[in-house]
């Protein structure tokens, strides 16, 4: 007669193994690329932060968003100083997610990030399928964003559809007292009439002349004269100077006037919202229904 204990033993030995290896079947499926049904039905957008920027520059805006059913937060990429790429959720099947980019090196150059961005954006072709793209920059994220458009020629990167940038310093940043207390790569590339942002300029003909592009600029000093309104640190006349780059029929701007459209106010604006959202997907506000 064979023994019932033999059997009960075999039993649980078998139940650690089985969570074991169903523990290991979750794991490389959290660990390796996860493409969506049909990527190349998806046009996910990219969130770039400025100088000096991190989670915060774009976490409460993604999170309304969602609010508003506009799309979901799928992915974080991470690009280290050295330029490594580690990324974060996965691509599932949904007409719009959002992914944020986060620079550990804040303060680096627009060469730098258009390098790092340029890392990110293979990534998402190679190894998610993505084929094409939206981009939102604020500040110098929208300078590195325009930047990639301008040196994306060479390699395997999604086609960028539109591009918004949000209080990005085209013409360079005029207040002295910023550069007397700011740090970094990046402040050499922000001051009026730098090398990279004359590099920019003069390479506008490199732009693909089918991506449209709305720039967003916020004035609190509406009393002012045309040319020294601000959102307190950028111009509005820097802020729109992307418009020397874009093909006029490609290219349209939105000004904001309010007290509370200050340069780091505007990704907390509900006005910079629905203003993204009406241009990259076409949602409409309650009031222009």
């Amino acid at each position: 007669m064979r023994n019932p204990f033999f059997y009960r033993q075999r039993k649980y030995i078998f139940i650690p193994i089985l969570f074991f290896l169903l523990g290991s079947s979750l794991f490389f499926l959290n660990s390796t690329p996860t493409r969506s049904e049909d990527t190349t039905q998806m046009t996910p957008t990219v969130f770039i932060h400025g100088f000096k920027g991190g989670p915060g520059t774009f976490n409460t805006l993604l999170d309304r968003f969602e609010e508003n059913n506009w799309g979901t937060k799928q992915m974080v990429i991470h690009v280290s100083s050295s330029g490594n790429v580690q990324v974060r959720g996965s691509i599932p099947y949904t007409m719009n997610p959002f992914i944020q980019v986060l620079f550990e090196n804040d303060r680096a150059s627009i060469r730098s990030q258009t390098f790092w961005l340029q890392k990110v954006m293979w990534t998402l072709k190679e190894d998610y399928g993505i084929s094409q793209v939206n981009l939102v920059g604020h500040s110098m994220g929208g300078l590195a964003s325009t930047n990639f458009l301008l040196n994306n020629q060479r390699g395997s990167f999604p086609t960028v559809n539109k591009l918004v940038t949000i209080g990005s310093p085209f013409l360079g940043i005029e207040q002295e007292t910023y550069f007397a207390t700011n740090t970094g790569a990046a402040t050499v590339d922000l001051k009026v009439d730098s090398n990279a942002l004359t590099s920019m300029m003069e390479n506008k003909e490199k732009i693909s002349p089918k991506v449209g592009v709305l720039a967003i600029a916020g004035v609190i000093n509406q009393e002012a004269a045309p040319a020294k309104q601000t959102d307190g640190l950028v111009s509005k006349q820097s802020a729109l100077g992307l418009s020397y780059i874009i093909p006029a029929v490609n290219y349209q701007e939105r000004i904001f006037f309010n007290e509370a459209a200050t340069h780091s106010g505007l990704h907390e604006f509900a006005e910079v919202d629905q203003a993204i959202a009406q241009f990259l997907w076409n949602i409409q506000s309650e009031q222009d229904i």
